[in-house]
């Protein structure tokens, strides 16, 4: 199954294509997968700014715990651009699955 990752819309003359969420939030877990080699555990935010770019907060799993569910999690936020291409990548917090806020 594929999914369309662009919607067309015009503009004045010109047509455009604005990346979707879903979109976004593919880009930027082919992202994160290529760069650290975890896996997602979770998409934990998704939000599009004025100029078409979109920053996803992501989960991944930085070491599986041995015993219990107290794995070792990290939040990166990944910003794509409106041609689904890598701008920036952030580590923003490592937390054990534990000391996670509800």
């Amino acid at each position: 199954m594929t999914h369309n990752t662009a919607v067309q819309f015009k503009s004045g003359q010109k047509d455009k294509e604005a990346l979707t969420m879903l979109g976004a939030i593919n880009a930027a877990k082919a992202a994160i997968g290529s760069m650290t080699g975890q896996q997602v555990d979770a998409i934990v935010q998704c939000t599009r700014a004025d100029d078409g770019d979109w920053t996803v907060a992501i989960d991944v799993i930085e070491s599986f715990a041995r015993m219990g569910d107290n794995d070792l999690l990290t939040t990166y936020a990944v910003q794509i651009n409106a041609h689904a291409d890598l701008v920036n990548f952030n580590r923003l917090r490592r937390y054990h699955r534990e000391d996670q806020e509800n």
